[in-house]
Formats: structure tokens, sequence, C-alpha cells
């Protein structure tokens, strides 16, 4: 989703390079209005921007690198809170440690499951460009046809963008679609969960779209209960379900942001609550923080 506080740039090209072919199969650089520059980090474009890029910052092999290095940090820091937990509840013997625990180890599912995920999207994406290339090395008839001025001019080879929709059909993908992601009017924007992260999901870098959308409710009153929460994500999940899919007894359903429109996740209760804790936590901690300096 792009937000209206984001510079943007129409891209009306006819052909894009292998690589970023690659990635419109993907589901990348979607749409022909897109983000003019992409926020990154030290792993690079985050992934909810990826459905949105103008084009491919890094050769498309380096793009995936930064994407399984990120999933493999938060995997490991789910890993090392996980322990840092376990000292707590021997240390402090908390009425809650059952939940703790079960929240704790839901986390780590999820990362995991977000390592396998893009795992999978390497080996698809690989997968296409060798066989993108097999099919234009044909000497008869390749059902992909090159941009020849364009590739003379840059100097790498650039596909026809209807081309590649056609002969991309036959893995189930349309590439040139209707754009996905409109941009937001204000009044839109406040069920949406906003571009700016407090530095509390910031510094822990655990800004998926879930906790994006606590972060926006937990900004505007930190003393939500979890019971709350859940009905405010019931609410947003009637207007738009983008992000939220609907919130039913044992949790909330959503969807990871990750480019993967069909990627969806469901936290328990639990472990809903063990996030808003931790936002809790960590907002106690830069208010007290503010007050010091």
């Amino acid at each position: 989703m792009i937000y209206t506080d984001e510079a943007t740039q129409i891209d009306n090209r006819e052909s894009y390079s292998i690589d970023e072919s690659v990635a419109k199969m993907l589901g990348w650089m979607n749409g022909t209005v897109r983000v003019k520059s992409a926020v990154q980090d030290k792993y690079g474009p985050i992934s909810r921007h990826l459905p949105h890029l103008l084009s491919l910052q890094h050769p498309l092999e380096t793009h995936l690198q930064m994407l399984l290095d990120r999933a493999g940090y938060e995997y490991n820091e789910a890993l090392q809170d996980h322990e840092i937990a376990k000292l707590y509840i021997e240390e402090n013997n908390p009425v809650d440690a059952t939940s703790v625990m079960i929240a704790s180890n839901s986390i780590i599912k999820e990362n995991y499951n977000q390592v396998a995920h893009w795992e999978s999207v390497t080996e698809k994406a690989l997968n296409y460009k060798s066989m993108i290339q097999e099919e234009l090395e044909k000497n008869e008839s390749p059902k992909l046809e090159i941009d020849q001025p364009t590739t003379d001019k840059l100097g790498i080879v650039h596909i026809k963008l209807r081309s590649l929709n056609e002969w991309a059909k036959q893995f189930g993908i349309k590439i040139i679609d209707p754009p996905k992601g409109s941009v937001l009017s204000t009044e839109q924007s406040k069920l949406q969960p906003p571009k700016a992260v407090s530095a509390i999901y910031k510094k822990s870098e655990r800004a998926d779209a879930l906790n994006i959308v606590l972060d926006n409710l937990l900004q505007k009153n930190p003393e939500l209960k979890p019971a709350r929460v859940l009905y405010e994500l019931g609410e947003i999940s009637k207007v738009d379900k983008k992000v939220i899919v609907s919130v039913f007894d044992e949790g909330v359903k959503w969807r990871r942001d990750s480019g993967d429109e069909d990627e969806i996740v469901i936290t328990k209760k639990d472990a809903l609550g063990e996030r808003i804790r931790y936002w809790k936590r960590n907002n106690k901690k830069a208010n007290q923080s503010l007050i010091k300096g």
C-alpha cells in the first residue's frame, strides 16, 4: 500500500531486464504508480515495499539474499528473546509464566515460517530466471520477445512486457493488471497502519504488518487491554482486509507483509498479548529515557 506522504513516480516502460521480469512475476514492482524511493534498512528495502519498488536497487540474487538475511536475523532474535523469557520466569516465577512461554514459542514459529517462506520465494525466483533464459535461447519462435532498441541502448537484455505477461500465464501469473495498491487519502489512512513506525518497533526491527497496526492503535491509547485491541482489530477488518483478515475466539488472522498477498498468518490471543506487553515495556523504557534526557 502506498501512502499519500510517499513520493511516487509513474513507470510506463514497455520492457524490463531479466531480473526485473522475474521480480514482476513474484509480484514486486507492481502496477504503474510506484514508490520513488523505497525505505531501506541494513538489509535493504523492507518487504512491504516490494510490490511498489520503482526498480530493483540491486541484482535479483542480492535482493533475495537480503530478504533471507533479514528473516534469519529476526528468527535468531526470537530465539534470544525466548532464552531471556526463560531466565525471567526462572528468576521471578510470574503468574503468567505459561502464557509468556506460549507467546514466545508462537513468535519463534512465526519467524521460522518466515525463513521458510523466503527460502521458497528464492527457489521460485531462480527457477523463473532459469526458465526465462532458456526461453530466450530457443532457436525457433521463442515466446518471449526482446526489446532490441532498449537492449542495444543499455547493453542489458530487455523483455517486452506484453510477451512476458502472456508467457507467465502458464504459471497462473498475471503481470498486466489494474493497480492493486491505490494512494490512500488522509481519511482512509486512519484505518491503515502508518508508514512511520514508532521507535519501539524500529529498534527491535519487528515491524511486521501486524505490529505496525498494533503500534498505530497503542500510540493512540497506550492503556488498551488485549481484549479491546482484538475488538479494534475486528473493526479494522470490517473496513479493509489488506492486513487484518478477521478476528475470532482464538486470535487474529492477518496477512504477512511480504509481497505475497496469499500468505495468511494466525496469531493466537496469548501471542497477541505478548506483542502488546512487549510494546508497553519498551514504551515505558522510552519514556524513562526521555525524562532522564
